[in-house]
């Protein structure tokens, strides 16, 4: 491993949403190296000498992969820490095991800058035959951004990306690097950890598993990968049918979706809901059918590449078309000019001529998860808004009536948002991590994706998703908010939410990082009150 510093300039994440000035940059390069235990003593000590050389000058630290997330957890005027270039992935070798491990080929140790598709691939290489367990909805993500913020990717009897994780070394300055391991599946032997890093206090290891970027720079995690699977794929729209809020919030998800399942649960299951036009309308469902083989197939479906928003780039120039039904009130300039792109009505067209039923067409994981392109509107990048909101699976028929609600209007049939947004609902279960959103047994994500902030005229969807968070609140429907995007919480919020998780994961970070913690500081951390 190596740091290549230079000097500063402006910084803006993957999606567009923030821009800060950093002073100074440091890129991590982590160089080929085939033993872990070289490759993680190496990396323990040149964090460890950045980290001192930043606290000795009172500077925080703002480490960044594919700036993936739309939280504030990056500081301007710091010194930026990019990831981009440290990848790495090693085989655990078979001495590091304790006693009593099986499937010993399915553990890796990865870089936290390692991008997704690069260990999707490595996984997924012949004879390897392996697969991550869940993934986000793209995969364009670093593992340690995806990881951090508790991303998701619904697969029904999965939790967040942290589900994979079995240790983690967290390097924390001094030439010091901290060995967190999970307490109830104890994997590597500790005199074989102990020659890159001092082990740790496994009541840490919870609460650092969803770190937000506080919790030191995360070196390297293992990863315990599962044999590789493969799923068909479904793409349909269709109106629910009547008892589909009643099956699905009791969890009878092969029964909502109907004979298409042929009695499976669904591996994976999306549902894109219009906001404006009520719940007797279409709405466009994407599932994964778990197909069952004894070996790997021959023939693969193509990797999935049009994602949810690439129509409104086909479509945008060509549909333009007035609101009739249901309008804006009349002084919403603006928002009548935005109503004429109708994000939902191009959405789902683009869907439609997208749909298919491949259940029979083997996919990898890999090939299901998106790949990462920007949008483009009349051929300009347009960002998309993203905001997530996890309630309890029984729960979910109250929280959608509601969301739908408060999008089409109510008083006289006036609209108060414009068709600037649509609701995508998933599925996952519990985390395991103290600070993961994911907080209930069985929970039901409703997303709002829509136009950005930055849109040039504007947008409604952030106005909904703070409108939708107090609705959520008034009906006394319990709710986490994912950490990666658009979180508009407090500290009073997320104390009354997480309660003494909130004292674990502050403890945790004292305990790692002492007076040091200050190096590994952001906006949000300190709105958040986990400072």
């Amino acid at each position: 491993m190596r740091i290549e510093r230079s000097g500063g300039g402006p910084w803006v994440n993957e999606h567009r949403s923030i821009m800060k000035f950093m002073r100074r940059t440091a890129e991590v390069h982590q160089e080929p190296q085939s033993d872990p235990v070289e490759a993680l003593a190496k990396r323990r000590a040149v964090m460890g000498e950045l980290i001192d050389h930043e606290a000795a000058r009172d500077r925080e630290l703002c480490v960044t992969g594919s700036g993936w997330s739309q939280s504030k957890l990056f500081r301007g005027f710091s010194s930026h820490v990019n990831t981009d270039a440290d990848e790495g992935i090693w085989p655990v070798p078979d001495e590091a095991f304790v006693d009593g491990v099986e499937g010993r080929q399915r553990y890796v140790l990865v870089t936290g800058g390692t991008k997704i598709h690069r260990l999707m691939d490595w996984l997924g290489k012949p004879v390897r035959d392996l697969s991550l367990r869940t993934a986000g909805s793209h995969k364009g993500q670093s593992l340690a951004g995806l990881i951090a913020t508790g991303s998701h990717g619904s697969a029904m009897g999965e939790t967040g990306s942290e589900t994979h994780v079995r240790g983690m070394v967290v390097s924390t300055g001094k030439d010091k690097a901290v060995w967190l391991g999970d307490p109830d599946r104890p994997v590597l032997r500790g005199d074989w950890i102990e020659q890159f890093a001092e082990i740790g206090d496994q009541a840490h290891f919870a609460p650092a598993l969803v770190h937000l970027g506080g919790i030191g720079f995360v070196s390297a995690y293992l990863i315990e990968a599962v044999d590789e699977f493969y799923c068909g794929l479904v793409k349909r729209a269709r109106v629910l049918p009547a008892d589909w809020d009643e099956l699905v919030s009791k969890g009878r998800f092969a029964e909502a979706i109907g004979d298409i399942a042929d009695d499976r649960t669904p591996h994976y299951y999306e549902l894109t809901f219009d906001p404006f036009c009520g719940r007797t309308k279409e709405v466009l469902e994407t599932i994964w059918l778990r197909m069952d083989r004894d070996g790997k197939p021959d023939d693969f479906g193509s990797q999935i590449k049009h994602s949810l928003y690439d129509g409104l780039n086909l479509r945008g120039s060509k549909q333009l078309k007035a609101v009739t039904e249901n309008p804006l009130a009349a002084q919403m300039i603006e928002g009548h000019l935005r109503d004429l792109i109708d994000v939902p009505d191009m959405i789902f067209d683009d869907f439609k001529d997208h749909a298919c039923d491949e259940r029979d067409t083997p996919r990898t994981l890999a090939q299901l998860t998106a790949e990462w392109a920007p949008h483009r509107l009349f051929g300009i990048r347009v960002d998309v808004y993203n905001a997530a909101f996890a309630v309890p699976l029984e729960r979910l028929p109250e929280a959608l009536s509601i969301a739908m609600d408060m999008a089409a209007g109510t008083d006289d049939n006036i609209r108060t948002f414009s068709k600037d947004f649509v609701y995508t609902v998933r599925f996952a279960k519990k985390s395991p991590a103290s600070m993961g959103f994911l907080r209930f047994d069985d929970n039901a994500i409703i997303n709002i994706d829509g136009l950005p902030r930055n849109f040039i005229l504007g947008t409604d969807a952030h106005l909904a998703a703070e409108r939708l968070q107090y609705l959520l609140k008034k009906a006394g429907i319990p709710f986490g908010m994912h950490w990666g995007k658009d979180a508009q919480l407090d500290a009073a919020v997320i104390r009354s939410q997480y309660g003494a998780n909130v004292d674990a994961y502050r403890a945790a970070r004292e305990s790692l990082l002492g007076k040091d913690a200050e190096v590994f500081i952001s906006p949000a951390l300190e709105r958040w009150g986990l400072a």
